[in-house]
């Protein structure tokens, strides 16, 4: 099998927080390897895990894009700010170790961030529509997003979904990810506060439903925290009024 070499300046990084992930993410991987976008590093970040996973991830060491990287168990947000901290791409997004991204999303998502960049847009962070996907992969149903979220609307909910790219230098002026249930939703809020928010308007991933996922007690746990979250938003933005939305063209 040809070698493929990491790239000595990746225009986009793409971290994969990963624990006892032995099922699915071999099939991640294969996702991000095969983006048409070909400047990327995959940075795994194995947040302690006590299956196989490593083993799965050493079957793609023949992609230097890849990096790997051991750490203790701290949760998802400790092993997702690793990740970025050494992550050496302008641009940069994060994948679970169960779902996939589909082969355009780094092209579109990125070309999406140049166009914002270059048009001097305070758009630093785009998003796409995506699907929910079986554990086999076979899609369940589509999740179209009619507009682009803004800050005064995450007093609602979290709306940007789970296909979604920003800037290396907007994560800088965000900070890290807290570490409990909702990282994504309170690091947008945050985020929001620097940046407003593009939608691209295609399918580019796919978020897998599965049994391991947070069932039970710890739907409670996460309901309170994003309720957290909302009076987050609350108390930053329910000044903000009906600000026009900035549209990204569609990919």
């Amino acid at each position: 099998m040809k070698e493929i070499k990491l790239e000595d300046n990746p225009e986009v990084s793409i971290v994969v927080p990963m624990y006892n992930a032995q099922q699915f993410v071999g099939q991640t991987l294969v996702s991000l390897t095969n983006q048409s976008f070909r400047n990327i590093e995959i940075i795994v970040v194995d947040d302690g895990s006590t299956d196989e996973s490593k083993r799965v991830v050493d079957h793609f060491s023949f992609d230097r894009r890849i990096r790997y990287i051991h750490k203790e168990n701290g949760g998802t947000g400790s092993a997702l700010n690793v990740g970025h901290k050494v992550a050496r791409g302008k641009f940069i997004t994060w994948c679970s170790a169960d779902n996939l991204y589909y082969p355009m999303f780094a092209e579109v998502l990125r070309a999406a961030l140049t166009m914002a960049e270059k048009e001097k847009n305070n758009i630093q962070l785009v998003y796409s529509d995506f699907q929910f996907i079986r554990a086999d992969g076979q899609p369940i149903r589509p999740v179209i997003h009619l507009k682009p979220q803004r800050g005064v609307d995450l007093i609602e909910g979290y709306d940007v979904g789970m296909s979604f790219m920003y800037t290396k230098a907007l994560w800088e002026k965000t900070g890290e990810y807290w570490n409990a249930i909702c990282e994504d939703f309170n690091w947008v809020v945050r985020a929001a506060q620097h940046t407003e928010f593009g939608l691209v308007n295609a399918i580019l991933a796919g978020f897998r439903v599965h049994g391991a996922q947070i069932t039970g007690s710890r739907q409670e746990e996460e309901k309170a925290i994003a309720d957290e979250c909302k009076e987050l938003a609350r108390e930053l933005f329910s000044h903000q009024g009906e600000p026009e939305n900035t549209l990204v063209p569609n990919g």
